[in-house]
């Protein structure tokens, strides 16, 4: 039984370090950056596997442990070391972005693939050499092996190349399809109960129930905004200590002194018996007036109003002509109900025709608390008359009640200066990521071809992605939009080790992408897209999207790695044209005649 590590089995990796790191330097995790942990899972495999690839064909070349790990180093080391700088990299330039999320989740992710590359190239070759200490592999290959598929696929240079400037064509045209989703609403986890109920109130409301907030302190001050607020078109109602204190109430009392005299004096006789005969004398009268009504009212609405009331009438009075006697007992409990309530409601009018004014300190204990601060400042709930998880109606909303306070804060507020922000800091980390990748590559490959080739090809992996994320029906949204510098970044160093393997096999023969390359790239995307797709399990509707972008990126640029950037490589190569001097013999001299 051989103790070989083969490249076939996947090394294993631990993710304490980085966790004591964020635990030392950080001290939490957040819904932004709790997704490390995936992250690591998918990239800090991959410089183990590219070891494990590179040793094994090292040592089907009959070399020794030591020497296979010692080459291996030489000549894999740039390119594993480049793909860890240049993911590591792409979550570090997140942290120039001014998101605190979004610069956390850079600083751990980063870090961590920098560890994770660490420990594969100490722990990991230590044990390679433990475990393959003593076992001699027979030498079966005189030099590595080229993949197939490639060979036949470099063939065709021209239809690869039109196939892959197709697809980009198609993804920049799909890219208009391809919408913005700004509502955090569509972000949450199906069936969340919140949600639910805030989607109900939109579609019956056209409103949301979260509210802004804004503070006075005085009721000079906090009667000046409730009436600057109100007169905004984007609100539809402000909630102040001064919905509960009656406005006016000078001229209402002049009202009710004036009223006075004339209600003291009014008391609720006794009640009367049915008499059925004047009743449905009366509703007769009613009708025949109403039908009077019907023929001198113009057309329009108002005439359809009156034609229901007639017609409602005339109905009654059949049910009373039809009821006759048998009725009286059912009107006369109706009578006693009406009778009863216009009592109270008489009573009431009467002990409030001298009202004592109502102040501040007339409000209940808890309501107060409420609306006023133990400092004497006073609160305004401000209603919004606009849908605030729509962009243009959350800008709208705010931007008018700024007007009025620019100081104005609570939930609509809070959400819109966050998702503002956010969108600036993912714009931002994915130019960033873009320039510190062409930067890298340049700086580590020193070839302008194969630097602009890597390039070409990892744009056309982006542009697939968009392609991709369009026939999928996924939008970009606030969750998954910091997914590109992600791709660039795992995509990057994809390319990368396909490019240095070819200035290697340049330089001291074979083919040009070689198995071991070719299949530790493709192991790499695989075990990358396993860890991205993790996510996928995910109920949040936003990490599932994350989850599926990451994926369609990974197999988008793995493509273009594997299959468009070596055909192009190969294309573009430079010929050698050699050139062969001729020397022709002088002609034979003609003897003398």
């Amino acid at each position: 039984m051989s103790s070989d590590v083969r490249p076939g089995r996947k090394p294993c990796s631990s993710s304490r370090g980085s966790l004591g790191i964020v635990t030392v330097v950080v001290g939490h995790l957040s819904i932004f950056s709790i997704m490390f942990i995936s992250i690591v899972v998918g990239l800090g495999t991959d410089y183990g596997i590219y070891l494990l690839f590179r040793n094994y064909e090292e040592r089907r070349l009959g070399r020794s442990p030591r020497e296979a790990l010692e080459t291996t180093a030489m000549r894999a080391g740039p390119g594993m070391l480049s793909g860890a700088l240049t993911a590591a990299g792409t979550f570090y330039v997140l942290m120039l972005t001014d998101f605190p999320g979004i610069r956390e989740l850079g600083f751990i992710a980063g870090t961590s693939i920098i560890l994770a590359w660490l420990s594969m190239m100490t722990l990991l070759p230590a044990l390679v050499l433990v475990t393959g200490r003593g076992h001699v592999e027979r030498r079966h290959e005189t030099g590595p092996q080229s993949v197939r598929l490639v060979a036949r696929v470099t063939r065709h240079p021209r239809v690869v190349v039109g196939l892959a400037a197709v697809a980009g064509a198609l993804s920049l045209v799909a890219l208009r399809g391809v919408r913005f989703d700004y509502n955090l609403l569509h972000l949450q986890a199906r069936g969340t109960e919140s949600v639910d109920w805030e989607e109900r109130i939109l579609r019956s409301a056209g409103r949301s129930s979260f509210v802004a907030l804004s503070t006075a302190g005085s009721l000079s001050e906090l009667r000046e905004r409730v009436a600057a607020f109100e007169a905004l078109d984007s609100v539809s109602d402000v909630e102040s200590v001064l919905s509960l204190i009656p406005t006016d109430q000078e001229t209402k009392a002049k009202i009710l002194a004036e009223i006075a005299p004339i209600v003291a004096p009014v008391a609720v006789a006794p009640r009367d018996g049915v008499d059925l005969p004047r009743l449905l004398a009366a509703v007769r009268a009613l009708r025949q007036r109403l039908d009077l009504a019907v023929g001198e009212a113009p057309f329009g609405h108002d005439r359809d109003e009156v034609v229901a009331l007639r017609d409602e009438t005339a109905a009654l009075a059949r049910k009373l002509e039809q009821a006759a006697p048998a009725a009286a007992p059912s009107l006369a409990t109706l009578q006693d109900q009406l009778r009863a309530d216009f009592a109270r409601t008489l009573g009431r009018l009467k002990r409030n025709l001298h009202p004592t004014p109502i102040g501040l300190a007339d409000v209940p204990g808890e309501l107060r608390r409420k609306l006023v601060g133990e400092s004497g400042r006073f609160l305004l709930q401000i209603q919004p008359k606009v849908d605030i998880w729509d962009r243009n109606g959350a800008e709208r909303f705010i931007r008018e009640l700024r007007t009025v306070d620019a100081d104005v804060a609570g939930t609509p507020v809070i959400t819109f200066e966050a998702i503002r922000y956010m969108e600036r800091a993912y714009k931002e980390g994915t130019l960033y990521a873009f320039l510190l990748v062409g930067l890298l590559t340049a700086v580590i490959v020193r070839r302008t071809r194969e630097s602009v080739l890597a390039t070409i090809s990892l744009v056309l992996g982006t542009l697939c992605t968009v392609g991709l994320m369009f026939a999928f029906g996924l939008p970009f949204n606030l969750g998954n939009v910091f997914g590109f510098p992600l791709i660039l970044g795992a995509g990057a160093e994809f390319g990368l080790n396909v490019v240095l393997r070819y200035g290697e096999a340049r330089l001291h023969g074979g083919p040009r992408l070689p198995r071991s390359t070719f299949f530790a790239v493709l192991v790499n995307g695989l075990t990358t897209v396993a860890g991205f797709g993790s996510l996928m399990i995910a109920a949040h509707r936003g990490i599932f999207g994350l989850g599926l972008l990451l994926t369609l990126g990974m197999i988008a640029t793995l493509a273009a790695s594997l299959i468009v950037l070596p055909v192009l490589l190969r294309w573009t190569e430079p010929r050698t044209t050699a050139v062969v001097l001729v020397i022709e013999p002088p002609p034979p001299k003609r003897a003398a005649a």
